[in-house]
């Protein structure tokens, strides 16, 4: 008795739902790209597998918003063995009922004993767009030439490049890294901390001279900016430098 009580009472409630319902299609007078974001996911390419957050937006065209359902459908298919792949792969396949699809993808990569921030944007067809967050330390140049002794801080470098194909992500860090007074490392003894300051203070860097470093090593890059978390200072030292003014970080 119970289950056929469950049954006409399910009966029911289907009677007031409207499964026709479309209100994403009814028009609209402006276009505006609408998407989901913060999508978490975990990504496997047969090999390794690390979580990652997506942000997928298309274009709304003449209607009044976007089937977000499908784009977190397109985000859930099978996936291709590199991330570039993966983000193409969304795009296409939410492109098919609403073009104009873009994918950002941000995630951290293992690198020696650090974790590198990492962001990859890119469109079905279009280039790709990559952001890397590259972490060292400096040694001030001016205390340096004053004093004997510069002082040291914490420090970042972030990059913004852009490619038609994949990019090599480890030798772009490793790259990176060079630019800095010297590199942090995690499992130190004593002497080995010794060594790591002289080796920051034989290359004493304004936090201007690693955006320079920077450009230098990556010729094509479209933003640089570097940032030093003072040491004897409540605030920062930042550096920036920009190929245009479309060039900013994602």
């Amino acid at each position: 008795m119970r289950r056929a009580a469950n049954d006409e009472e399910q009966v029911v409630k289907s009677q007031f739902i409207d499964v026709l319902a479309d209100t994403q299609v009814e028009p609209a007078e402006l276009v505006v790209d609408a998407g989901v974001g913060d999508l978490k996911l975990l990504y496997h390419n047969g090999k390794v597998a690390m979580p990652v957050l997506l942000t997928i937006q298309t274009s709304t065209g003449m209607h009044r918003g976007v089937h977000m359902s499908r784009l977190v459908h397109a985000a859930s298919q099978k996936q291709a063995p590199t991330i570039e792949g993966w983000l193409k792969a969304i795009c296409a396949e939410v492109n098919r009922t609403q073009p104009g699809a873009r994918v950002s993808c941000a995630f951290e990569i293992p690198y020696s004993d650090q974790f590198i921030p990492v962001v990859v944007k890119t469109s079905e067809k279009g280039a790709i767009r990559y952001q890397f967050t590259a972490k060292g330390m400096t040694a001030c140049p001016c205390s340096k030439r004053m004093i004997g002794i510069g002082h040291m801080q914490r420090a970042e470098i972030t990059m913004v490049l852009e490619r038609r194909t994949a990019l090599d992500s480890m030798g772009t860090i490793e790259k990176m890294e060079e630019c800095f007074s010297a590199v942090p490392t995690e499992r130190m003894k004593r002497v080995e901390e010794a060594k790591k300051i002289l080796e920051a203070q034989e290359n004493a860097r304004f936090a201007e001279d690693l955006v320079r470093e920077c450009v230098k090593r990556f010729p094509n890059a479209l933003y640089v900016r570097s940032r030093c978390l003072e040491s004897i200072h409540a605030h920062d030292a930042i550096a920036t430098w920009s190929k245009n003014t479309r060039s900013a970080p994602l």
